[in-house]
Parts: structure tokens; sequence; C-alpha cells
């Protein structure tokens, strides 16, 4: 990994990062008071932690950078051979992250449900609805969505991504997915 600064992470510490999500119990005894988020990062990668070190820069990185992160894991898993629903909510993705408006949020919402939950590109596209608005009907009152959402979306998108490519070989795309993460906290990766 190239040691640039990772600056779109705005915590100091990996800890600050991790008291947003449950990180892995394997993981755990890996991060050290004080620890910067590259350092953590490292450490997972050292160890094969490949699936903590992808939750760990979903959290780090603001949710435009992480919904953007999930995307070019998908455009590496997939390509071009996304079809239907799933290159709908990609689009819608893209979109937002794009052009991150109102209107964009709410527009990936429809193209996230079609996709559903195990589908990348509809994690995607959840994730970047998932920035605002009400998770509730729409005529109850507003429920906003917990601030990690986009996070726990992108993470799963990535996750998902990983085993597209290659089921047998998942772990080497987390590791190459977890490299790309940290290029785009480097700010080498943006759109």
């Amino acid at each position: 990994m190239i040691s640039e600064a990772l600056v779109r992470i705005k915590a100091v510490t990996a800890g600050e990062v991790c008291a947003h999500f449950d990180l892995e119990e394997e993981a755990r005894p890996l991060l050290r008071q004080g620890m910067g988020p590259r350092e953590f990062v490292q450490a997972l990668v050292a160890h094969k932690q490949y699936a903590a070190a992808i939750d760990f820069m979903a959290h780090a990185l603001a949710a435009r950078e992480a919904v953007w992160w999930g995307c070019l894991c998908l455009q590496h898993a997939c390509g071009s051979k996304l079809a239907g629903p799933d290159k709908a909510a990609a689009a819608a993705a893209v979109e937002w992250v794009l052009r991150p408006t109102e209107q964009n949020r709410a527009a990936a919402k429809a193209p996230a449900e079609t996709a559903g939950p195990a589908s990348p590109a509809g994690a995607l596209a959840r994730g970047a609805n998932w920035t605002g608005g009400s998770l509730g009907p729409p005529h109850a009152a507003p429920v906003p969505p917990g601030p990690f959402m986009p996070a726990t979306a992108a993470a799963a998108a990535v996750k998902f991504a990983a085993i597209k490519v290659e089921p047998a070989k998942s772990a080497d795309t987390q590791r190459l997915f977890v490299e790309l993460g940290v290029a785009v906290a480097e700010g080498r990766y943006l759109w």
C-alpha cells in the first residue's frame, strides 16, 4: 500500500471509527489505543482480516466516498455485465455520488428496492438513499436513517462484489478492494 495521507478520513484514530460498527472478534486484538486509521488497515490486511478492513474503510470514509468506493469495486467485479435492476441501481448510486442532491438521493430508493438487498448495486443505491430523507412511509412521521447506515450498505456492497469476481478467490478480491478503498481515502480515485 502507498503511504500517502488518508485525506478523505476525518478520524484521527482507528478507535474513533470502530466505535461506530461491530468489529469482528478476530480483528479486535489488532486494534491498539491511539492507532491511526492507516496503521489499523495495514494490520488488518497483514492478518488477512479483509472483511473487517472493508467494514472499517466503509465507516472511516464519508458516505459519498464510501458509496463511490463501492461503485468502483462493482465496476471491477462486473464491468459492463450488469443488466436490468442492477444496472439501474448502479446508475442511481453513481448519479448520487456525482451530484449528491436530495432529488438524486430520493431517486435511488426505487432502484435499490428493485435490485434487492443481496445485490451489490442495490446495496449501493440503498446507501445513497440512506444519506437523508425518512425510512418511514410517506404519510408517517419522519424516521431519519441512522448516521452509519450508508457505511453499512457500502460495506455490504463491497463484500457482495468480491464474491462476484471469482468466489474461490474472494479473499484476494477483498484485499484488492481494501487497497482500492485506501486509494479513495488518499484522494487518488475520486469521481
